[in-house]
């Protein structure tokens, strides 16, 4: 009587899962390129980056006015479901982090012209990330 448990390790699919897993689970190259993580890490800075823009501009425009106002001037910008400053704020950050990531994805490339865009774009978005959380306080 045959070994099952030798007639199940020769079977073609336990073989693909024990062949090579080293090189699969622990590889570091990423599938997408580092110039498309580079371009959508600041697609996803540009609406906080955007905000803040329209947020500095109310303060430069209407310098006396009170913060309540300045909120309340802000969120009418937004539609209904958006006019909750706690939610813009947790919609930057969110972006922000995910900036962060994907420019941080692009560091280990030898274009130094995309590293340095990838370290302003970085850069941004902790200066934002601080805004958020003084505004936030």
């Amino acid at each position: 009587m045959p070994d099952k448990s030798l007639s199940i390790c020769n079977s073609s699919f336990f073989q693909l899962l024990l062949v090579d897993q080293k090189t699969k689970i622990m590889s570091t190259k990423s599938h997408v390129p580092g110039k498309i993580t580079a371009a959508i890490a600041i697609l996803f800075l540009l609406p906080p980056l955007i905000l803040f823009m329209m947020w500095s501009s109310i303060g430069l425009r209407y310098s006396d006015i009170s913060n309540s106002d300045k909120t309340d001037t802000f969120l009418g910008y937004f539609p209904d479901f958006l006019k909750n400053m706690t939610a813009i704020h947790v919609i930057s950050l969110a972006c922000c982090i995910i900036a962060i990531i994907l420019a941080s994805r692009s560091f280990k490339k030898h274009l130094i012209s995309l590293r340095l865009l990838m370290l302003i774009t970085v850069l941004l978005a902790i200066f934002i990330i601080l805004f958020n959380f003084t505004q936030m306080i």
